[in-house]
């Protein structure tokens, strides 16, 4: 059986973290022998036009992967708006509201269609849980589908419909212990339909400082956020808080800012003075950027698992997060690896930590660096979904070619 992994949208250059983790799964299930196909659709990334193709229907071949493209359905983004604004103010969504909202995300008729008729020659992989394209894709075939929510405390996550979609599939695919604990506690699941696959970061790549700072002109000391600028990862308030940071310290410490954002967001990173917009940069400068920096500061409140993290303790970076991402604030206590806050006095603690002991932050870095190797490789990962495909009656030479 071939293996279809689900995702809204994917390319070489994706910036969002499920999408990236797409790629990775597929990537170490095809390296351990599964056939293996990217279902996505037409549209180009987060940041487009939820209804309108970016790229040409049909397939292709990205990194060593084929990419089976479907057509974006057209949606009525204010009816979307609408509702998420309703969720996001706190007010409780009927059952109707939530299957409706489902309907204005992002779909693709054809690539349901194409679900619904491929008898049992695929299993698949939908990712992440919020999508339409999870949430009407794994309807379709729920006997051979499997979901790896991405899930995190926030307001879809807490949707009956969500819940039904869950107990209606063959099985989940966890990031981390703190994803299982969060979703024992919402659903009424199967224990045995759950597993922690968790997922790989490695790369192949030796990174280096002075590349990234000779091309943008970057002197002196400075922390690193990479990803995507958006509300919901909490960037605002960093930017709030360090801006507090240096305006009482008097100091040039800088705040790298890598990624992709919201124009409000970066206009105001543009109006602090010691705050740096790069952008998009591609993998080897991001390597670079995350290696030249006192630490890697991830201020999301809503994290699965956060790839950025392991690839910071790869680049023997150390990390700050935030205290209220379970996540997170886990992978630091498990790794000792990082350091986490809460607030402004927490904040300036931690930077003051990193800023005053060198040793301890390379220390840090190294814990973090043993982490990652010894749980987060992608084969461990694949061997891990594989084991788990076939204790749901799924066979091992069925699925290895």
């Amino acid at each position: 059986m071939k293996i279809g992994v689900v995702t809204p949208w994917f390319s070489d250059n994706i910036s969002g973290g499920a999408e990236r983790f797409a790629g990775g799964i597929a990537k170490s299930l095809q390296n351990a022998g599964c056939q293996v196909e990217i279902l996505t659709t037409c549209g180009k990334d987060s940041f487009w036009d939820w209804g309108s193709d970016y790229y040409e229907e049909g397939v292709s071949v990205i990194s060593g992967l084929r990419v089976r493209r479907f057509p974006l359905r057209k949606r009525n983004k204010s009816l979307y708006d609408e509702l998420m604004g309703k969720l996001i103010h706190g007010e409780i969504l009927s059952y109707a509201q939530e299957m409706q909202l489902m309907h204005e995300t992002v779909n693709s008729d054809s690539m349901y269609e194409f679900i619904n008729k491929s008898e049992n020659e695929y299993i698949f992989l939908f990712i992440p849980y919020l999508a339409g394209t999870t949430y009407w894709g794994s309807r379709l075939k729920p006997e051979n589908s499997f979901i790896i929510p991405c899930l995190h405390d926030e307001g879809m996550a807490y949707f009956k419909s969500v819940g039904d979609m869950f107990s209606r599939v063959q099985g989940l695919l966890l990031n981390t212990i703190e994803e299982l604990e969060f979703s024992s506690k919402l659903y009424n699941l199967d224990p045995d339909s759950c597993v922690v696959s968790g997922g790989g970061v490695e790369f192949d790549y030796s990174p280096n400082a002075d590349n990234f700072r000779n091309k943008y002109g970057i002197q002196g000391d400075y922390f690193v956020y990479v990803g995507r600028q958006v509300s919901g990862k909490n960037v605002p308030q960093l930017i709030q808080l360090f801006n507090q940071f240096t305006e009482n310290n008097s100091n040039s410490i800088k705040l790298v800012f890598v990624g992709k954002g919201e124009e409000q967001i970066i206009e105001t990173m543009k109006a602090s003075k010691n705050i740096i917009h790069v952008g998009e940069v591609s993998d080897e400068e991001k390597y670079d950027s995350i290696a030249g920096a006192l630490a890697l500061i991830q201020p999301s409140l809503m994290e699965s698992f956060s790839i950025v993290i392991m690839e910071s303790w790869l680049c023997n970076t150390p990390v700050i997060v935030h205290e209220d991402c379970a996540v997170t604030k886990g992978h630091c206590d498990r790794s000792q690896g990082g350091l986490y806050y809460k607030d402004y006095t927490s904040f300036k603690e931690t930077l003051e930590s990193i800023l005053a002991d060198s040793e301890k932050a390379k220390s840090m870095a190294m814990n973090g660096k043993k982490y990652v190797e010894e749980y987060y490789t992608w084969p461990k990962t694949a061997e891990r979904i594989i084991n788990f495909l076939v204790s749901k009656g799924f066979q091992r030479e069925g699925l290895i070619k």
